[in-house]
Formats: structure tokens, sequence, C-alpha cells
């Protein structure tokens, strides 16, 4: 059985969708109970949850109102007291599809040793949207770029090398054993990082066992303004991202993991080659000055590997495609001298293609 806990602040259109795809999963029977916790000091939510009169929702106000971390260590210690082995996480402005918990509960059954189930998601603008973003990249290429239809068990290595560039999962994602959350999530309040403690969740949880992913997604992650509303400044966003990336580093060193150089294994077995450029972005700007301080000659190894990824490139796109870019090029570098337009350039290259 598992309690799903459900964070809300003032939403309650969001919160409405939330709970439509709590009650239909396939799986509902195994939901013992649905706490709904309003944080946004507004009771409307309370008259949605009316509405779902077949779901066991324990509603609670909070008054006064508490930041987002001080929210969830509440919810979580609240949530250990009550007695479902499992908790499912699900935020007020996402939801899942019917059967997230399903497919998490079997999986957890038939890995004893695994402590937390995470789907990969989709980043959406509503409810009617194109699909923004699919967010399984890092723990795709953590575990070796496996086949989508497998369900990856990520052990501690995998685990840091998949957040340490972002968070490798959503929270909404996240179904795990009870009390092991708890332990998790209190280590993480103990660091005091209000940024990117769903990436220190992910790398706790792995401390205290495998943890399952599964890359198909299984949930619906919001963009919504009321996000950027929130939004901390570029200068607060490295500071506590870098923050972040420290301990997930300072994690690598106790564990002797060797960042670059797992980093350029993944590289060179790239199934496909025009993704390596996308396994450059996992380890990105921000991260390279951390990375710098461990290990500044497997940095320069990797960049120039990443170089000769261009390579690759040119072997995906036709010689002709790379031909009219660079007389496209010249022809703009000396429009100011008043000379020939880009067409005069591109002209004779239309007549090749054709």
């Amino acid at each position: 059985m598992v309690t799903v806990i459900l964070p809300t602040a003032n939403r309650p259109e969001m919160l409405r969708t939330a709970l439509q795809s709590v009650q239909n999963q396939s799986a509902r029977d195994k939901i013992a109970c649905v706490v709904v916790s309003e944080n946004g000091g507004q009771r409307e939510s309370s008259e949605v949850c009316a509405e779902f009169s077949t779901l066991p929702i324990q509603y609670v106000f909070r008054e006064p109102t508490m930041d987002a971390k001080a929210h969830g260590a509440v919810l979580y210690a609240e949530a250990s007291k009550l007695p479902a082995p499992f908790v499912a996480v699900l935020h007020d402005d996402d939801w899942w599809g019917t059967n997230h918990i399903g497919n998490g509960l079997s999986q957890l059954e038939a890995n004893p040793d695994a402590v937390a189930y995470w789907s990969t998601s989709f980043l959406v603008e509503g409810e009617s949207s194109w699909f923004v973003r699919c967010w399984n990249i890092s723990c795709w290429m953590a575990a070796g770029f496996p086949p989508l239809s497998k369900v990856a068990k990520l052990n501690r290595k995998q685990a840091a090398l998949a957040c340490i560039g972002s968070a490798a999962a959503h929270y909404s994602s996240l179904l795990a054993q009870k009390n092991v959350l708890v332990q998790a999530f209190s280590e993480v309040t103990r660091m005091g990082n209000l940024l990117d403690n769903d990436r220190l969740v992910f790398l706790e949880l792995a401390r205290r066992g495998s943890l399952l992913v599964n890359f198909v997604p299984e949930v619906f992650v919001r963009k919504h303004a009321t996000q950027q509303q929130r939004l901390f400044s570029s200068t607060k966003h490295r500071e506590h991202g870098g923050t972040t990336t420290r301990a997930v580093l300072k994690f690598c060193e106790e564990e002797g993991i060797d960042v670059m150089g797992e980093f350029a294994k993944l590289y060179d077995s790239c199934p496909v080659p025009a993704f390596r450029s996308d396994l450059m972005d996992v380890i990105a700007a921000g991260v390279m000055d951390e990375l710098r301080r461990h290990d500044a000659r497997g940095v320069a190894s990797l960049l120039r590997r990443h170089r000769n990824a261009k390579w690759y490139a040119q072997q995906w796109c036709p010689p002709i495609f790379w031909e009219a870019a660079g007389q496209i090029k010249a022809a703009l570098q000396n429009r100011s001298r008043s000379g020939p337009s880009p067409a005069a350039y591109t002209a004779p290259l239309q007549r090749k293609v054709s």
C-alpha cells in the first residue's frame, strides 16, 4: 500500500488535474491515503478535494504558511506515521499517467534491494500541450544507454553520475520506501540547500539502496508562470547549484568514483554519435568549474574528444550543406563591402542540387 503526499499552494485548478490523475490510477486500490496539504493560505483547495469523494483524502490546511523545504519536512514526518510502507510524491501542478503507481509498486516488489522507483517525465505547458522536453537523458546515459523498454537499476556510482549536472528525475515521479525516504530528506534538510534538493534526495536515496528508473515517461511536469515568479536570481542559482554539485563530487570522491574517467567511457560507448554533444551538456559549463578542481587533465581530455565529434556531425550532413554554410558565412562577412548578396552565393548550389 502507498501514501500519496500532495503539497499544494493556492492552485485549485491545477490541483484538480493532479487529483484526477490519482483517481485514474489503474492500481487505485493500492492507495491507502492521499494527504493534500494546502500551504498557500487559501481554502479553495478543500472544495476541490470534496469533488473526489471516492479518494481517501486527508486534507490539511497549513497556518501559518511555511517555506517549501519546511513544508516537505513536515509532510514526510506525518507520512512516516501512517501505516502504508511506501510514499509517492505528486506536486499540485503535475499529474501522473494511469499506470504510474501500479508500475512502481510492481517494480519495487520484484526488486527488494531497491529503495525507490522514479519514472522519467514529459515537460509540458499544460493539459493541452506538446511535449516541451522529455526528462530522461542523464539516467539513460549513466545506466550505460540500455534499451528504453528496460527499467534500469542504478547503483551508487550510476546515481551519482546521473545527478552530477542536474536533477536526474522529478519529485512527482518518486515512489519510495517510507522510512528510507524520511531519512534521506532529513539529511538533505540538514544540508540547508534550498535549491536542487530533488538532486540531493536522489543521491541520498542511492546511499541507502538501488534506485529503479523507468525510461518510459509516466509523469507530466507542468511549466507555468507561477514557477517563473519564484525562480532564484542567476547569482543565487549558481550559488545553490554549485553547493549541490560540490556535494555530489564529494560523494564521488568518498566512493572512489573517477568522474571524468567514467564520462569518457560513456562518451566513447554512446550508441548514437550525434548524442555525444548531449553528454557534454550533462556536465555543462557550470559543472566544469567544479570538476576542474578535481581533475583538470580529465576535463581537458574529454573536451578534446568532444571537439573530434565534429567528424561525426559531418557524416550525418551531406557535404553540399557544409559548402553552402561556408559560402553563406563568407557572403555575410563581405556584406559591408557592397559585395554580392548571400543569394548570389547559394544560387550555384541550388542549381547543383536540382
